[in-house]
């Protein structure tokens, strides 16, 4: 029995008849089950998900995610209520239009199939999503600008949100989107005039392949703030 299985049966025991959906997704989602058993995101739908509720799955779900030492580490599940899954996805834009193009039920029903995903909901999201990108990373260069080892730990979380942003872009204009974030930029940079070569040196940064001087990364920052900018005005627009 997989850790998988062990904590589907636990999410089983403690919600019996209530426990409405179990599925996995993101990088995991096109996997086989059985081999599902490290860095994966489920979410759990739950009818009438209670305090109590979260309480007693709390342990199985720590141990699901891992100790410190464990190489087979997930990250924390997403616990929901059955009529708060369906109420969110205007709120959730871009994260349920990823989640409807890339996942596997695992217990239960699809409660996937059915949700709708508005455009305008999408397009606000993805403003939101990038408005507040730009806004905490200014506020890192604020308070490290003078200390170049702790901005470049700012660098990296922003390739991530980048790439969720670039594929909603690309959803938006009807594009068919990528698992690979350097084919989305590929695409990305056909619809209007961004910094090309700026976006392949964090995603190289971000997946190790190359460093940055400190004079380097006093460079991106200022690029970061730039080209976020010029997005945000792109995304405004759409």
């Amino acid at each position: 029995m997989t850790k998988l299985d062990k904590f589907t049966e636990e999410l089983k025991n403690t919600f019996g008849q209530r426990l409405k959906s179990v599925f996995v997704y993101g990088s995991k989602a096109n996997a086989d089950i059985s081999c599902i058993d490290g860095n994966a995101d489920l979410i759990i739908i739950v009818e009438n998900l209670s305090g109590e509720d979260i309480k007693n799955i709390s342990k199985p779900a720590k141990k699901w995610m891992g100790g410190f030492f464990d190489k087979n580490k997930n990250t924390e599940p997403v616990f929901m209520g059955e009529k708060e899954w369906f109420n969110s996805a205007d709120t959730y834009a871009m994260e349920y239009a990823d989640i409807k193009e890339n996942h596997k039920i695992l217990y239960g029903e699809n409660l996937i199939c059915n949700i709708e995903i508005k455009r305008e909901d999408l397009r606000l999201r993805c403003e939101t999503e990038t408005k507040n990108l730009l806004m905490k990373f200014r506020s890192h260069y604020l308070l490290y600008a003078d200390n170049p080892q702790y901005l470049k730990q700012s660098i990296t979380p922003v390739v991530k949100t980048i790439n969720a942003i670039f594929k909603t872009v690309l959803r938006l204009k009807n594009i068919e989107v990528s698992n690979s974030a350097h084919e989305n930029l590929n695409k990305i940079s056909e619809l209007y005039t961004c910094d090309r070569a700026f976006y392949e040196k964090i995603l190289c940064f971000k997946e190790k392949y190359c460093a940055m001087t400190r004079k380097e990364i006093i460079e991106m920052s200022d690029k970061t703030i730039e080209q976020l900018d010029k997005l945000l005005e792109y995304i405004n627009n759409l």
